[in-house]
């Protein structure tokens, strides 16, 4: 397993129908991959926290349409198996590291997940991670 100290952007936007193809059709035609990618609605918004190729660019070709906020979190690649998740947390948890919340996602061909989190001390997780 590894991992890294990131930043993610939260997007926050009036929660209507087409805002997520709105957003995806801009990173699209700039040619901006989304690497992870956690939407929900709070109230009357729809919040989307992702990671892309580029950040910088994205922050700077929404801030028009959209209220865009950055996090540190921690970014782990860990083996795409069954109990590597909770191998992780279980780390997480002796270390005394709580998660304030996670998503991810996996990719068949690399077998690796993507794990996004963040946590009481992003520091601490990214050196517990790398360690094992």
């Amino acid at each position: 397993m590894k991992a890294v100290k990131g930043e993610e952007l939260i997007i926050i936007v009036e929660d209507k129908i087409g805002k997520l193809e709105e957003i995806t059709e801009i990173l699209k035609k700039e040619k901006i991959n989304i690497r992870a990618i956690n939407a929900y609605t709070q109230e009357k918004n729809a919040i989307f926290r992702i990671l892309t190729s580029n950040n910088v660019k994205t922050k700077e070709l929404l801030k028009n349409i959209a209220e865009v906020k950055t996090e540190d979190v921690v970014i782990a690649e860990i083996p795409d198996e069954v109990g590597r998740l909770n191998e992780l947390c279980l780390k997480l948890k002796e270390a005394n590291i709580n998660i304030n919340y996670l998503y991810g996602t996996a990719s068949e061909p690399q077998a690796t997940a993507i794990v996004v989190f963040s946590c009481n001390d992003n520091f601490k997780a990214v050196d517990l991670i790398s360690s094992f």
